[in-house]
């Protein structure tokens, strides 16, 4: 059953039926050791109830869910025909609290469902601070000692209990729920409806979370009440991972639950993942002493450094690539790192969204297709766009849309699929000028459209139709630029943000940085931002390059060689070095590596 684990990972999986707290470093198996830990527990527990295991991605669950299967398909069936569940946090809390027993306290006559906070009905709902009003889906609920806190906007102005539990109470008697307010609903179902926490509690007496360094104080609050009724909760996780201090998830609840009476802590300290110079740069970070399973291919497997300046971007993507080339890693495989989704799309070419409201869930369905060839998420902010477009009382048909088993929603779904895919009768191009080409389009196709699943659906039409369909905040450029053919080469790297790949394994990074965030990598993981930039390090199986502004290398220089990281350079910058610090005669545009002393 467990041929492939480490002696550490064994150790765990085998523990008896008891609470646990396994602190993990990056690329040590956590999904492996928990994925064997769930079959084990399955094979332990006979009572009632089913043992559950929790993250929060869909990523992580989809694999855990086919590692699940893969493990699970030829071992032969013990005891009882027992239940194991694998969902993300959200998603468990949401299917047993929120969905069947949410509506008891939103005083609403369905079953509630999630608004991203973008719909148009939502501009009805505000949420007074006092002094002025805020959009409902503005507003972030923090849970801090015991009571609710509100707070909105960019300054996070805190807004009085009294207001913000009156607006958030005013959606929910539509059925309606944002993201904060969700939790929201599940904690105060589960503290004011005590026999939900009871009937919860007895459904799932184990409960094994992973990415534990993930649980912000309102995940945590749940999981305090169902450990009071019973339930025994065991994590695995990273808190150097600890990446969502915006949702106060920094770790700390992993970091103190080993030293609770009666969990036991444990620890897996060999990396699988890296070659042993990015693990350098990483245990000098962290102050850890962990040890690579691999070992170095060859010198130009490593941790590197380099300049870039924003007006080059291109240039850095070619010397990227040449350092790709050099270590034997096809460029496709390279990945380029960003802080934000803003500079994610720059480096990738799309640039800033444009349009408004509707018009603009529109564009970014046509860029997603366009520039990123995802047609799922293209879909999403099409029927996103398409609730915009609708009377109000349609306000929760993108959640159902989801739900393939009705036949008329199918229906509906096929009909929006067939515009989202069709730029040449549907949706417009996205390379198209976005005011005097895109636009115009869009709104000829989009009537008749509106008017084909209204008549087929029973759907009725928004008013002002015209004033939804503005052409407000469209430039005079195509929504994403046309690529240029003879720098394909340097557009096959895949641009992402390190949010994004947080859990994922990649072959070579290249992680552009601003000033703030090279100081806070090098300052190590007390900070979040020296989280994120630790993240994006150990993500790197074989290749990580750290792109420094050019302006700041020489402050940086001597502090990135102690931390681990060698320079490299453009072939133009190398040639002004010295001569015992280069590796190979460059080629034009190419990347030169080299070591200090």
């Amino acid at each position: 059953m467990m041929p492939d684990l480490s002696p550490e990972q064994r150790d765990i999986v085998e523990l008896p039926l008891k609470l646990m707290s396994v602190v993990a470093c990056a690329g040590s198996g956590k999904t492996m050791t928990a994925v064997h830990r769930l079959a084990r527990m399955r094979r332990l527990y006979n009572g009632p109830g089913v043992v559950a295991l929790l993250s929060f991605s869909n990523v992580a669950v989809d694999t855990f869910r086919r590692e699940y299967s893969a493990l699970m398909r030829d071992a032969p069936a013990i005891g009882r025909g027992f239940a194991v569940e694998i969902d993300t946090m959200d998603g468990f809390i949401t299917t047993n609290v929120l969905r069947p027993h949410g509506h008891r306290l939103m005083q609403c006559d369905r079953t509630p469902y999630l608004v991203d906070g973008h719909e148009s009905f939502l501009n009805s709902f505000k949420v007074y601070d006092g002094t002025r009003s805020h959009k409902v889906g503005d507003v972030v609920i923090a849970y801090d000692n015991g009571q609710f806190r509100y707070e909105a906007g960019r300054a996070s102005q805190v807004i009085p209990a009294k207001f913000g539990a009156a607006g958030i109470a005013k959606l929910g008697k539509t059925g309606a729920y944002t993201h904060a307010a969700g939790r929201y609903w599940v904690i105060r179902t589960l503290q004011e409806q005590r026999f939900v926490l009871r009937a919860f509690a007895r459904r799932y007496p184990h409960i094994l979370i992973d990415e534990a360094q993930d649980i912000g104080p309102e995940h945590q609050a749940i999981l305090e009440l169902l450990i009071g009724a019973g339930s025994e909760v065991s994590l695995i996780g990273d808190p150097n991972q600890g990446i969502y201090e915006f949702a106060h998830a920094d770790g700390r609840f992993l970091r103190d639950y080993g030293s609770r009476a009666g969990v036991a802590p444990h620890s897996l300290t060999v990396n699988f993942r890296s070659v042993p110079s990015i693990l350098k740069v990483a245990n000098i970070l962290t102050g850890r002493r962990d040890t690579a399973k691999r070992e170095e291919p060859t010198d130009r497997h490593a941790a590197f450094y380099m300049p870039f300046k924003a007006t080059e971007r291109t240039k850095a993507l070619a010397s990227f690539q040449s350092l790709m080339r050099a270590a034997g890693i096809e460029p496709a495989k390279g990945v380029v790192l960003c802080r934000s989704a803003d500079w994610a799309a720059d480096w990738s070419g799309e640039g800033g969204g444009q349009g408004e409201g509707v018009v603009r869930c529109f564009a970014n369905a046509a860029i997603s297709r366009d520039q990123h060839k995802n047609y799922r998420q293209a879909f999403a902010h099409a029927a996103v766009g398409l609730v915009g477009l609708l009377a109000p009382r349609h306000c929760a048909l993108a959640t159902q849309l989801e739900r393939t088993s009705d036949p008329v929603m199918r229906g509906l779904r096929r009909a929006l699929w067939c515009f989202v895919r069709d730029a040449g009768a549907g949706l417009p191009s996205a390379f198209l000028a976005a005011d005097t080409d895109w636009h115009p389009q869009l709104s000829a196709r989009i009537r008749p459209f509106l008017d084909q699943i209204a008549r087929d659906f029973g759907l009725s039409l928004a008013d002002n139709l015209g004033n939804r369909l503005a052409r407000k905040k469209l430039q005079n450029r195509p929504l994403v630029e046309v690529p240029d053919l003879a720098s394909t080469d340097v557009l096959q790297c895949r641009v992402s943000t390190v949010h994004k790949v947080k859990g994922e394994s990649l072959e070579a990074v290249l992680y552009v940085a601003k000033k703030g965030h090279v100081r806070a990598l090098l300052d190590g993981t007390a900070s979040e931002e020296g989280r994120i930039g630790y993240v994006a390090l150990t993500r790197a199986r074989n290749l990580f390059v750290l792109a420094v502004p050019d302006a700041s290398l020489a402050e940086f220089a001597p502090d990135l060689e102690a931390k681990g990281l060698r320079r490299a350079g453009f072939a133009d910058q190398a040639r002004d070095r010295e001569t015992n610090l280069v590796r190979r005669v460059p080629e034009e545009g190419d990347a030169v590596v080299g070591s200090q002393g």
